[in-house]
């Protein structure tokens, strides 16, 4: 075993147990080191669980199957990143492994059978304490609702998909973004003389030499970042820069064919057995207003998520910088009709606050108003274009015969076509809505195609508005069955969460016992001295019908995020657009009152300002 290797068994085993070196020693001692290689599994679901690993050098990612009777393949629920333990569950409880775990790139790790495990906890008692303390922190993350998914890369790939200077360029801005963080390694086949590095192979199916796997884990041990610059053409480097990487940048310029490459088939087909998470970067000259054309590069890639960097816009290379260093912000909106409104001011206050956001997603008409956000990233024009279509357009205004509905929804399809037409992958900021599936009950993802088409279908709220067809299947509002999909937000690349929760919880009392009948309540609005009842109108009624069965689930998955919003909006009624920049003044002070109570505001501030 090389030096390097046994240093990082030394490393992750002093780690995990908090041993002193010479205990460390002893504990080695009992240990069998296993290399898995990049794509390769280094054990199935359901296959016997007769040992635990110690991941010392590298990634792995844990795949779970559905369950019974679900559709869909296995799920990426979580990573394993070095020195933290894998099958620790399955030793102690025996049985079959609960999941399958898969090599992102060429791991090392130090295998415990059970008898080691005994040998060991009965001269170290304190291991079994350290072993059930994991168990007991990853079943309160899954309790929590919350994922292990790393959402901060160390090893990242940067491949042009047609050569030429366009990796290397972002590689160096990317280098002066990510510094802040930690220092950051450029390297380049080209310049691996220089720098000291043994020779690569002579061939792309060659192995690496135990010097060069050892010179590569140096500078990754030295190293918050590296960057491996790599090209398309066929060789080693090229193979060393995916199989070395927590994530695989692939740039290409947006105006270029997108058809896929050539060899991205051979490095990323099925057959290729690469499981390292991979992203599509398009790059953009100047500050295009509106994009177009992302559709066709993604058809038949796969890719984990795009972004796309405009050359004139610098916000858009810092979105990637903050992905990468886990430092990006999501922001989750939830459902409310009018109370929504409130959402606008919340993204008001967090841009002034110096909280970038990097990520969007939402349900009804908080899809509506984070798809506004992200087709325009200036607060104020984000506010006067909702004013301009909900208070001038009163969408809730065109009554119809209530045979569906009692709303045509034709006034809400004009404005959404007018202000937020377009394909949902050209956002510059990604986005997502939810809708609810009327015939199954199964909850729809909004991330490609059609945004005015998703968009009506995540705020179709059942018998205000008509229902939405998609697929040929009736679709109505997302915040039926996810109100706030703060889930659904931490299965994307972001470091942190602020979610705004518009239901309004308050008690609602009446000064009658029994609802007055309509005749006396069309008599009380008719005659000038009669007795006022406060009876909500039957569209309110349907939509505080609708807020009681969110409510709970909402508060649940807002307690989830890093940071919740919660308006006061219990005065504010649901169709009511009048009140439209007193509501986004509730949501701006909330958004400010929570700033200054939480530590997101400190959080962010110590991201930035860690020592490299």
């Amino acid at each position: 075993m090389n030096t390097a290797a046994r240093r990082s068994l030394v490393t992750a085993v002093q780690r995990y147990f908090s041993l002193p070196p010479e205990e460390a020693e002893t504990v080695l001692a009992e240990l069998e080191p296993v290399v898995c290689r990049g794509g390769e599994w280094l054990f199935r679901q359901g296959e016997s669980a007769d040992c635990m690993y110690l991941l010392a050098r590298g990634r792995l990612q844990v795949w779970m199957a559905p369950a019974h009777g679900r559709d869909g393949g296995d799920k990426l629920i979580a990573e394993v990143g070095p020195s933290e333990m894998i099958g620790e569950v399955g030793l102690l409880t025996g049985g079959e492994r609960s999941a399958g775990l898969r090599a992102v790139r060429s791991s090392l790790l130090l295998k415990m059978s059970s008898a080691a495990f005994d040998r060991l906890v009965q001269r170290h008692p304190a291991l079994m304490r350290r072993v059930a303390g994991g168990i007991a922190e990853r079943l309160r993350e899954r309790t929590a609702g919350g994922t292990t998914v790393s959402r901060k890369f160390s090893t990242i790939a940067l491949m042009p998909l047609d050569g030429g200077p366009s990796a290397q360029a972002l590689a160096s801005r990317l280098r002066e973004l990510l510094e802040p963080q930690g220092s950051v390694l450029i390297l380049a086949e080209s310049q691996l003389d220089a720098l000291g590095a043994p020779p690569l192979p002579a061939t792309a199916q060659e192995e690496l030499s135990p010097a060069m796997v050892e010179w590569l884990a140096a500078r990754e041990a030295e190293h918050r970042f590296v960057l491996y610059v790599a090209d398309p053409v066929e060789g080693a480097w090229r193979e060393v820069a995916v199989r070395h990487a927590d994530l695989v940048l692939l740039v290409a310029d947006a105006g270029a064919d997108a058809e896929v490459r050539p060899w991205e088939r051979v490095m990323f087909g099925a057959s290729a057995g690469a499981a390292t998470r991979r992203a599509l970067v398009l790059n953009h000259p100047g500050r295009p207003e509106k994009l177009s054309g992302t559709a066709a590069w993604l058809e038949d890639r796969e890719p984990d998520f795009h972004l796309h960097v405009r050359s004139g816009v610098p916000g858009d290379t810092e979105r990637l910088a903050r992905i990468i260093a886990g430092t990006s912000v999501g922001l989750v909106l939830g459902g409310g009709a009018a109370r929504g409104f409130a959402h606008l001011g919340v993204y008001r206050a967090l841009l002034e606050a110096g909280i970038p956001v990097d990520w969007i997603g939402g349900s009804s008409i908080g899809a509506i108003l984070g798809a506004g956000m992200s087709v325009s990233e200036d607060p104020r024009l984000v506010i006067d274009r909702a004013r301009a279509a909900f208070v001038g357009g009163k969408p809730f205004g065109d009554v119809t015969f209530p045979i569906v509905s009692f709303l045509r929804g034709r006034r809400m399809e004009r404005l959404i076509d007018e202000y937020l037409g377009g394909e949902i992958e050209d956002l510059a900021i990604p986005f997502f809505a939810i809708s609810s599936n009327l015939g199954d009950g199964s909850v729809r993802v909004h991330e490609r195609g059609s945004l005015p088409r998703a968009l009506r279908a995540s705020a179709s709220l059942p018998g205000i508005f008509p229902p939405a067809v998609i697929d040929r299947k009736l679709t109505v509002d997302g915040g039926i069955l996810d109100n706030l999909p703060v889930d659904v937000m931490r299965d994307r690349p972001v470091g942190r969460i602020v979610a705004v929760d518009v239901t309004a919880r308050r008690n609602y009392e009446v000064d009658y016992d029994v609802v007055p009948s309509p005749w006396t309540l069309l008599a009380a609005r008719m005659l000038p001295f009669a007795r006022r009842y406060r009876v909500p109108g039957t569209m309110s009624m349907l939509m505080m019908a609708m807020s009681i069965g969110t409510m709970e689930s909402s508060l649940r998955a807002g307690q989830r995020a890093d940071l919740l919003v919660q308006p006061l909006l219990g005065g504010y009624g649901f169709t009511d657009v009048r009140p439209f920049d007193r509501i986004v003044e509730v949501g701006y002070q909330a958004a400010r009152q929570s700033l200054e109570n939480g530590s997101f505001k400190r959080q962010q501030n110590d991201n930035q300002g860690q020592a490299r």
